[in-house]
């Protein structure tokens, strides 16, 4: 009796073990703040559509990704004119959530009319309620941009906390990573 318990226990124990593990890995992906550093143009867009693409590779393999199409609303810094679009990865590992009719700060250095996005991408930020597309002399004095602003023309240093986690999140497909490990007091 007590063979066929531990048998229906190991039975139990299998089907609650998954099938399949999945590792997720990419390179460092650029922050706000060093996207900043080297931007040649830092503005606030529209994205106005997005859509998914799929593409074979091989015989079973296949890369997708995604592509926007944008309107530059607000030139903070260089010239926003010329960009169109922009590509992301949007699948589990490492993908952006980027919704359509949301206002984003971007600082980037793309050349041409698009912009390239890394894997979970730090160089932008979902201002969706916090921007006013209306009142566009009033967005340069609000908390999410005038730090950039007085970043870019050096009247003072991007604070440390810049951007505040909630605002950096908005954009990330993936959940947040764990906070360090405390730091050891002696």
């Amino acid at each position: 009796m007590s063979k066929w318990i531990a048998v229906l226990l190991f039975g139990a124990s299998l089907s609650c073990t998954p099938l399949m593990a999945r590792a997720c890995s990419y390179p460092d992906p650029p922050t706000f703040r060093s996207a900043l550093k080297r931007a040649t143009a830092v503005f606030v867009f529209r994205l106005d559509e997005t859509r998914y693409r799929k593409q074979k590779v091989g015989a079973s393999a296949h890369k997708v990704w995604s592509e926007g199409t944008i309107t530059p609303v607000q030139n903070l810094f260089g010239d926003a004119s010329g960009y169109r679009n922009l590509t992301f990865k949007s699948t589990w590992c490492g993908g952006l959530n980027l919704v359509v009719g949301h206002h984003y700060l971007i600082a980037t250095n793309a050349k041409g009319d698009t912009i390239p996005l890394a894997a979970a991408d730090g160089s932008l930020l979902d201002l969706d309620g916090l921007y006013d597309p209306d009142n566009l002399k009033s967005n340069l004095r609000g908390p999410e941009i005038l730090p950039v602003i007085q970043a870019i023309y050096g009247t003072k240093p991007l604070p440390d906390t810049y951007p505040p986690s909630w605002i950096a999140y908005r954009t990330s497909g993936e959940p947040p990573p764990p906070p360090p490990p405390p730091s050891s007091v002696r």
